[in-house]
């Protein structure tokens, strides 16, 4: 895992891709990206079509899929032992022009994260339900 440039890197990716116009990233920072995809890709089995889509607000039931969105939460360090994802983590590492936009977003979707569902369904419901808050926010990688 990338204990100390991943959880940066997420929100940088999640907030910087305001208005659907992709964002320009160092190579340094595109590998990385790509390392976490791969893994991910790696340990789900997820179609490609599939994280694409959800961009889109199309969300197709599927555990591979599900799983994946949990996957890049866990290799972004953001997730303790017990599954649990650290939301407040996750906001203090946003960038100051995106804070408040993206604080509301994952705020307003982060009680569907209950622990009586699975880790991956509960990955799954948030993403949903932020992409459903603001969509031209919204960015799976």
């Amino acid at each position: 895992m990338f204990t100390g440039t991943l959880p940066v890197l997420l929100c940088l990716v999640a907030a910087a891709y305001g208005g659907k116009e992709k964002p320009v990233f160092s190579d340094e920072i595109k590998e990385i990206i790509q390392t976490v995809h791969d893994e991910c890709v790696g340990k789900t089995g997820v179609a490609e079509e599939d994280i694409t889509n959800c961009e889109n607000g199309i969300f197709k039931e599927d555990t591979k899929l599900k799983c994946y969105m949990f996957c890049l939460m866990e290799e972004a360090s953001l997730v303790d032992d017990d599954g649990t994802v650290d939301y407040d983590m996750l906001v203090s590492l946003i960038p100051d022009e995106y804070y408040e936009r993206t604080t509301k977003m994952i705020f307003s979707c982060k009680h569907l994260d209950t622990p009586d569902k699975d880790k991956c369904q509960r990955a799954f419901e948030v993403h949903r339900c932020s992409y459903g808050k603001d969509p031209d926010l919204y960015f799976l990688f």
